[in-house]
């Protein structure tokens, strides 16, 4: 077990903070039957809590009209995680396989809300939001090719926020039909409803991720090895750019890319006999890499256009396309 105290103090505020963790770790008294003999399963648990504050920076004070309001306080939230690490062997391997989990759980409050605009982060300069988080991540690495390490991970996320006192009205025509305003046929006003939010998606809000990343050497020929990593993040919210929270509950296009990479080691299981590279150089590695192999147009946000009519539209603003990396690593 393990506790500590942190504190500090924000002078730009003049706000103070004192903030207590915890860690317990328990390692039960397991056994397996391993080669004929009894051994201790390498396995423990563990729990960890506590407090923790992120006290703002220039970019927190800095509101969306470019004034600082310095009365911004220390984003602040309690944690809770429950993990495990196990350890096992598998397929006659000499080094252990590795299971890691983890499920958290986040409660957060004088939370300062953002935007993600274009490509810049945009802050309110408020803490009016409260807001949670929780999800598990599940990672697995060991030598699925002997010789060689390779790892999977699974992540799930939810994180939700809920902006205090925020509303809006919800407007309608004389056949009922609720009014999208430059759109709707009919747009005489002759009802109105008042609507509360509630918890909204929080930008990194990213209910699956998944990477793996898979490396093997050829037979006979070890001193060429291949490395493919895979990756999938599941859509993110986004909105129009009005800096209305509220509205940011659209989907973009969900994330995925493939990279492979072809390295020889001239240095790989070392040859008695000296030759120009051992003579010369510590290390030489020979790598090709290609980067999002499949061409995948992944998408980083959305750009939005306004049309003459008020009328705007989001055009996606697309990350690197595939990229081919050619590196040479000598070291003396």
């Amino acid at each position: 077990m393990s506790l500590g105290v942190r504190g500090g103090y924000t002078t730009a505020n003049n706000e103070p903070f004192v903030t207590p963790r915890l860690t317990i770790k328990y390692y039960p008294r397991a056994y397996m039957v391993q080669n004929g003999e009894l051994r201790r399963r390498e396995l423990n648990y563990r729990f960890s809590t506590g407090l923790y504050y992120q006290p703002p920076f220039y970019r927190q004070f800095r509101s969306l009209q470019g004034a600082l309001n310095l009365d911004v306080r220390a984003q602040k939230s309690y944690h809770a995680v429950l993990g495990t690490d196990y350890y096992f062997t598998m397929w006659n391997r000499e080094a252990p396989f590795k299971l890691t989990a983890e499920a958290f759980y986040k409660y957060m409050w004088d939370v300062n809300p953002y935007e993600v605009e274009n490509v810049r982060t945009r802050y309110f300069a408020n803490n009016d939001a409260k807001a949670y988080a929780y999800g598990l991540d599940v990672i697995l690495n060991g030598e699925f090719i002997e010789g060689i390490q390779s790892f999977f991970k699974v992540g799930l996320l939810s994180t939700k926020e809920d902006i205090l006192n925020d509303f809006y009205y919800d407007y309608y025509n004389a056949a009922g039909e609720k009014i999208i305003f430059g759109y709707s046929d009919d747009q005489v006003v002759v009802d109105s409803a008042r609507v509360e939010p509630g918890y909204i998606p929080r930008p990194t809000d990213q209910l699956l991720t998944v990477s793996a990343l898979v490396q093997d050497r050829m037979p006979t020929f070890e001193s060429f090895s291949v490395q493919m990593g895979l990756y999938y993040g599941s859509s993110l919210p986004y909105g129009p750019p009005d800096f209305d929270r509220y509205k940011d509950t659209l989907r973009i296009k969900s994330y995925f890319r493939v990279d492979i990479g072809f390295s020889y080691d001239f240095f790989y299981k070392e040859q008695k006999k000296q030759n120009f590279w051992n003579k010369n150089f510590s290390d030489a590695i020979l790598s090709f890499e290609v980067f999002n192999l499949l061409g995948i147009n992944n998408v980083l946000s959305k750009q939005w256009v306004q049309d003459v009519q008020g009328r705007y539209y989001s055009i996606p603003n697309y990350l690197t396309q595939r990229r081919f990396n050619l590196k040479f690593i000598l070291r003396f």
